[in-house]
């Protein structure tokens, strides 16, 4: 299985914005063939920092997700809402 966490920080006054931009991200994720779960979270404490959690079934799954239309839409707009570029951390987990 493969996992990847992506944490992202809002300017502020535009998560309202940013939290219906990548709500189709998030819906069409998770209806993907090989997607086990797709999560996106506002970390406690914060006004302006989230976390998306994902969980692949391997890594052709994660391949296939990045060429989805929603995906292409998220890496072209999301810039517009943030501080800093997201940190992305790639993980595989082994039953």
């Amino acid at each position: 299985m493969k996992v990847i966490n992506v944490e992202l920080s809002v300017k502020p006054g535009m998560q309202k914005d940013y939290e219906a931009f990548i709500d189709d991200l998030v819906t069409g994720s998770r209806n993907e063939a090989g997607n086990i779960s797709y999560n996106h979270f506002k970390k406690l404490h914060s006004d302006t920092e989230y976390e998306i959690i994902e969980h692949w079934k391997d890594a052709d799954a994660v391949e296939s997700h990045n060429g989805t239309p929603h995906f292409q839409k998220f890496l072209a707009g999301v810039g517009d809402f943030l501080t800093e570029d997201p940190v992305i951390i790639r993980m595989d987990y082994n039953e």
